[in-house]
């Protein structure tokens, strides 16, 4: 069978011909399509007349040096602009997708409730954008975290902004949080909208080993709520604490960051003898970031700039 050499040059040559097609369409003018594709006025109206044989259909009506789309013109045009537009684009998109896209190594550090909690999410939207990137999350205390962001060992440490503050830090919220009131489900107390202290003198409270500064919080903030802090159970982790309590062992007093949706538990606020408390970032002030912090941070806080040196 003979092939028909002008049909295969023509639909090799489909997208120029579509681009002139649509530049005229916007236009109006095969010579004003021809002036903003940087071709000539018989290139431009070959390539229309072109894909008019292609077609078997009359793209334009011409009147003089004017044109103007007839009812398949326009049917065309609906279709051939997204993809015109979109192959316009490409390079463009190609060049802004590269230049985004960052590799390496991010080093940071999150207190456990923001390693487990409120770090994930974010992870996930910066692996799906950035996957050459190897991050190493250091899971610790929060005064553990600033050393080693103060020692240069991390670029930036996730945790609650009380009680640390330093000269040589920053920090920017990333969302607030309450304190609350954990009970097993079926506890005389839940599904309780508000408790007393006076409810909660007697019963058993699970709180971190010694030590910890999530033994410190659980217990300040009992104490603090007027509960005699009658330990039953030391145990480490807001995690762990969660699964005791679901257990039935006894109530704990945790920040609601460390809840998740399918904890199996019943859950109080305490707002009136709680302030809300702030949940975020710290940098070192003044410290350049690399490119993979600077993209995860963005992910976290969008409007966070990047640091000058001083």
């Amino acid at each position: 069978m003979a092939v028909d050499r002008q049909r295969v040059y023509q639909r090799r040559d489909r997208l120029r011909q579509l681009r002139a097609f649509c530049h005229a369409a916007q236009l109006g003018s095969i010579t004003a399509a021809a002036e903003s594709l940087g071709l000539t006025y018989p290139a431009v109206s070959l390539h229309v007349r072109e894909l008019e044989h292609e077609m078997e259909a009359i793209l334009f009506d011409r009147d003089g040096s004017r044109i103007a789309l007839t009812p398949a013109g326009e049917h065309l045009y609906e279709l051939a602009k997204p993809l015109v537009q979109g192959m316009d684009g490409l390079p463009k998109s190609l060049m802004d997708q590269t230049e985004h896209r960052v590799s390496g190594h991010l080093q940071l550090a999150a207190s456990v409730a923001g390693a487990a909690n409120v770090l994930p999410q974010y992870i996930k939207r910066f692996r799906e954008q950035h996957p050459g990137v190897r991050l190493h999350v250091r899971n610790c205390p929060l005064s553990e975290g600033m050393k080693l962001l103060l020692d240069g060992e991390v670029e930036f440490v996730l945790g609650a902004r009380e009680p640390y503050s330093h000269e040589a830090l920053e920090y920017r919220e990333i969302q607030s949080y309450d304190i609350v009131l954990i009970t097993s489900l079926d506890h005389p107390l839940a599904g309780r909208e508000t408790v007393t202290p006076e409810e909660l003198a007697a019963l058993p409270v699970i709180v971190s080993p010694a030590g910890t500064y999530s033994r410190q919080f659980g217990e300040s903030a009992a104490r603090q709520f007027g509960v005699g802090v009658k330990v039953v159970v030391e145990v480490g982790g807001w995690g762990v604490i969660k699964r005791y309590v679901e257990n039935g062992f006894g109530i704990s007093i945790v920040p609601s960051i460390s809840l998740h949706e399918t904890d199996r538990l019943s859950v109080t606020p305490l707002r009136e003898f709680f302030p809300s408390r702030s949940y975020g970032v710290f940098t070192r002030r003044g410290k350049r970031l690399t490119p993979p912090a600077l993209r995860l941070l963005r992910l976290m806080i969008p409007d966070f700039p990047d640091p000058s040196p001083p």
